[in-house]
């Protein structure tokens, strides 16, 4: 979690974010905050105060935290989002979670906020760091897959080489000068054919130590 936490209030009391900076600071959390109060001034706080997590009351003049959490779904779905709210009841709290509102918060109990915050932002990067190494394995998995597809075409020929040749080793008379030949060449293509089994077991020795 970063050392520095970037809040982004969406409160249209005055006093009542007065009181929460208060108690954010009291709990020992490092943190920058911007206070809003309208959905132009909230949108453009997402994309110029690019907040670490959002405090959203519940319900606004003019603007709601419902729809405050649908707009920042849309434009950074990773950013936590906690309902401070004094009238949002604990039925409604539940289905907002269910939603997918990180975590809700009242009013008249904001000791419980600092806790709440700092597991969110837990969460989140355990979330971003669990998808990054997902990605990382997908790509690590394509190249392993497109590297065994190139090379299950590369063994066809040796193999091919070695049946084409197989056949027309003449069993009857194992001394014959021609099959002295075709084994060296069988010998040859064994061998290409072993090489280019090392070669991927080593690429994939390889894809699984960056992993």
């Amino acid at each position: 979690m970063i050392d520095s936490i970037k809040i982004l209030i969406l409160e249209d009391n005055q006093n009542d974010a007065e009181l929460l900076q208060h108690e954010l600071k009291k709990s020992g959390l490092s943190f920058s905050s911007e206070i809003v109060q309208t959905q132009h001034e909230f949108i453009a706080a997402l994309d110029n105060f690019k907040p670490d997590i959002i405090l959203s009351d519940y319900s606004l003049p003019s603007f709601d935290g419902v729809t405050a959490f649908h707009i920042k779904q849309k434009k950074h779905s990773d950013i936590p989002f906690i309902i401070v709210s004094g009238t949002i009841g604990e039925e409604n709290a539940v289905e907002l979670i269910k939603n997918g509102v990180t975590d809700y918060a009242l009013k008249d109990k904001l000791f419980t906020l600092a806790p709440k915050i700092t597991r969110a932002l837990k969460d989140a990067d355990d979330i971003i760091a669990k998808r990054i190494v997902n990605e990382k394995l997908k790509i690590q998995n394509e190249k392993l897959f497109e590297i065994a597809f190139l090379q299950s075409h590369q063994m066809r020929v040796p193999v091919v080489h070695i049946l084409g040749l197989y056949n027309l080793f003449n069993f009857d008379n194992p001394s014959d000068p021609i099959n002295a030949e075709i084994l060296g060449k069988l010998k040859t293509s064994a061998e290409s054919l072993d090489n280019i089994i090392r070669e991927i077991v080593q690429k994939t020795n390889e894809i699984k130590a960056i992993r």
